[in-house]
């Protein structure tokens, strides 16, 4: 695995050495009116002192406007919010995040549609079957989400209680994740111009989060992104079928076990159903149900970034159980949409500036992204 990633083209092996661009000095004199950009400034400096940039929380998770990282307005207070939230929760709702509503509500009917196709017509873009590619169709039965690396010790627990999801997996043609596996032409046709047309926008999204962590952190903007060039992003479709509450209460099954997401973060869209937990920051191994906020997209931090930034940042365990309170029954089918988000797979990353010291020194090694989570890969599958 390494021997590919070592001989990617040369256009993938770029440089993460950081230039500050200078400032020009101003001439010296009589007074000079206030030039307009600096008007601009204090006007915005003056609206993000009103805005309100913590909206509410939920389950004790903060929401946040991010309107005043992306308009320029109050990209410090919101930065600072976004990775406070990060080093609590490893997880943050953000609101008015650069991608409609109505896009997002677009994309899931689109997700309806594929699950709602019979078996035979989902299989015509199947997963292939090699754990380290992420793209196609993979039916109930085959994944089994866990922070274990054993692959004997997932088939047991997968044996155990499997996951009953399926899910569907796209992205950038020229990964090491794989070239796209998509429907054949005629069947259910728009749906792959779809996925590919949202994939980008939640690149879109995901630069600017980066951006926001990194100004956080003290880093120049550009630091954390320049390494994300999209290439080796996955965007997955996931259904939750219908299956007995009590199953899930008990253990016979679940939706997704408990795991820590493997790369830099998750963009993560959800519907109204309900259903995740994520561990709580002061009771290790107790989950709190964390719900669905309409309008938000719910972001967390990945192995990679916590790994990056020197343990300041928290990947936070977090699964899929029955909705809250709902011990019999059928449960409703759940859809979601997540966003996966790596460094490029060559990338070799080490320790962040600022994140240790001699107090604080690295506790992790340098490691490529490839390698780290082409390892995690390979224990999700059946084999």
């Amino acid at each position: 695995m390494l021997s590919i990633l070592r001989n990617l083209p040369a256009p993938f092996r770029r440089s993460l050495s950081l230039r500050r661009k200078g400032g020009g000095g101003s001439r010296a004199g009589a007074p000079q009116p206030t030039p307009a950009n600096e008007a601009a400034t204090l006007v915005a400096a003056s609206e993000a002192t009103e805005r309100k940039i913590v909206l509410g929380e939920a389950a004790g998770i903060p929401i946040i406007d991010f309107s005043g990282f992306l308009d320029g307005s109050a990209k410090d207070e919101v930065a600072k919010a976004v990775i406070e939230s990060f080093k609590r929760w490893g997880f943050v709702y953000l609101k008015n995040f650069g991608l409609p509503t109505e896009q997002v509500d677009e994309m899931f009917e689109w997700s309806k549609k594929f699950f709602s196709q019979p078996k035979e017509v989902k299989m015509l873009a199947p997963h292939p079957g090699v754990p380290h590619i992420n793209r196609g169709y993979i039916p109930p039965g085959i994944e089994k989400f866990t922070q274990s690396n054993d692959s004997e010790e997932v088939a047991e627990m997968r044996h155990k209680e499997p996951d009953v999801i399926e899910n569907f997996s796209c992205g950038h043609d020229d990964s090491i994740l794989g070239r796209n596996i998509w429907l054949p032409e005629g069947v259910l046709p728009g749906f792959n111009e779809a996925c590919q047309q949202f994939f980008w926008k939640c690149y879109g999204v995901e630069i600017s989060i980066l951006k926001a962590i990194a100004v956080a952190l003290g880093l120049p903007e550009d630091y954390l992104a320049k390494s994300h060039s999209g290439r080796d992003q996955s965007l997955r479709l996931m259904h939750y079928p219908s299956v007995p509450a009590q199953k899930l209460v008990d253990g016979m099954m679940s939706r997704i076990g408990a795991h820590s997401d493997f790369s830099s973060i998750t963009l993560l869209f959800q519907d109204d159903v309900g259903g995740l937990e994520v561990e709580s920051p002061d009771r290790p191994g107790e989950f709190i149900s964390v719900p669905p906020v309409p309008g938000a997209v719910l972001v967390n931090a990945g192995d990679f970034l916590q790994r990056w930034s020197n343990d300041q940042i928290r990947s936070a365990l977090h699964r899929v159980r029955a909705p809250p309170g709902m011990t019999d029954g059928m449960t409703p089918d759940r859809y979601s949409i997540p966003y996966f988000c790596s460094t490029d797979f060559d990338l070799t990353v080490d320790c962040l500036p600022g994140t240790y010291s001699e107090a604080n020194p690295k506790k992790y090694e340098p490691i490529t992204a490839g390698e780290y989570i082409t390892q995690r890969l390979a224990s999700l599958y059946h084999k």
